[in-house]
């Protein structure tokens, strides 16, 4: 049989690790929730997925060029219609009142 005071030692010994192990599982739950740890790592991937970014932009420039054209285009596109819309009416407006049309109808309105 074994000494009881072996099996004592040797359960107080687990009882050490295990307490060993779990204080160093708060510690680490303790690091990956705090909001600094949090913060600082959300900048870094931003940062390293702004680098990657940047040299594809690099790489790429037309392709880029392209994109935020579109993307402004996208952004304004209400006033850009509306130049159109307007440049449109305009012209039928100065087309209706230019002088070859009045020269055609004549000075009463009427063609000749």
């Amino acid at each position: 049989m074994s000494d009881p005071v072996d099996s004592v030692a040797a359960a107080q010994e687990r009882a050490r690790l295990a307490k060993m192990r779990l204080e160093g599982s708060v510690a680490a739950l303790r690091e990956r929730v705090d909001p600094r740890s949090i913060a600082r790592k959300a900048a870094d991937g931003l940062r390293e997925q702004g680098e990657a970014a940047a040299g594809a932009a690099l790489r790429n420039p037309g392709i880029v060029a392209g994109a935020l054209a579109a993307a402004g285009l996208l952004i304004a596109r209400r006033p850009v219609l509306a130049l159109f819309r307007r440049r449109h009416k305009d012209t039928k407006a100065a087309s209706k009142h230019s002088i070859t049309h009045t020269a055609r109808e004549g000075t009463k309105g009427k063609p000749q």
